[in-house]
């Protein structure tokens, strides 16, 4: 249950952070500068227990400009003596369609293993999923806009969510394909660590069968209201206790609020995951 809950959670995680690069005309403009590097804090009640590191960076495959984003997730000292978690998520899409290529998880989680790779086939309408550790292998029917989790998260930065409004997405999560609705809420305000007062909206992913990230409680995430929207905050209320992933660091390419001088470099060393 636990490992569910934190998997899920880091995947959501990722969502909303974007990474930027050099300009290049041969590349297609995304909503997102792509570099760009978050750091988030996770709390268990007022508890930090560990954080994650979300990065992007363009790539060469096969004679093709293509676009990784990484998550990394870890607990920090005193939960991995008892816990630990070292967790690495990665999908690669192409920034033409904005559609998942291939998606890679390595999950370390107490005495838990995960290795794993999902790759689409969008023009067959397949996506074949293989675990890396017993060699077991799942074709799972997709639909022509079929994202995972991670696609699903930085496509979401194309929206302006305007409270009391859904909007669905097709969303592949745990070698299945869902209908996931975005609920958005209200506007908030609230401190984000040295970036003083953040206006955000709040947001409420569901799935068709009630839950998509956290099995048993709910989720919500905010998105900050300007150009960046980036993740601000994520809270999951579950059996367990209450979750809160804060963000903490903003660093790369760019001139705005989020990447003024001193505010990445005073994040700790250690929580900056490769």
């Amino acid at each position: 249950m636990i490992r569910r809950f934190v998997i899920a959670l880091l995947l959501v995680l990722l969502a909303r952070l974007a990474p930027a690069g050099e300009t290049n005309d041969a590349l297609p403009a995304l909503w997102f500068p792509v570099g760009e590097g978050l750091t988030y804090r996770i709390f268990w009640g007022v508890i930090p227990v560990g954080y994650v590191r979300v990065t992007s960076q363009w790539v060469e495959e096969d004679g093709r400009t293509l676009l990784a984003i990484r998550m990394r997730t870890r607990t920090g000292d005193v939960l991995s003596k008892v816990y630990p978690v070292d967790d690495l998520v990665e999908t690669v899409i192409d920034p033409a369609t904005f559609l998942p290529l291939r998606c890679t998880k390595t999950l370390r989680e107490g005495r838990y293993r995960c290795d794993e790779v999902t790759v689409f086939d969008h023009a067959s309408r397949i996506a074949h999923w293989t675990s890396r550790m017993n060699h077991k292998t799942k074709e799972i029917p997709i639909e022509p806009d079929t994202l995972d989790l991670v696609a699903f998260m930085y496509r979401m930065r194309l929206n302006r969510f305007e409270p009391g409004t859904k909007t669905q997405y097709k969303v592949m999560a745990d070698e299945k394909l869902y209908s996931l609705e975005v609920d958005a809420d209200r506007i908030e305000s609230f401190r984000v660590g040295d970036y003083g007062w953040v206006s955000s909206v709040k947001l409420e992913p569901k799935a068709s069968f009630g839950g998509l990230f956290v099995r048993k409680g709910r989720l919500w995430m905010w998105v900050s209201e300007d150009e960046r929207r980036i993740a601000t905050k994520v809270a999951a209320q579950v059996v367990v206790g209450k979750v809160n992933i804060l963000l903490v660091g903003v660093d790369g390419p760019g001139d705005d609020r989020w990447t003024k001088p001193g505010v990445g470099e005073r994040i700790e060393m250690k929580e900056r995951a490769p």
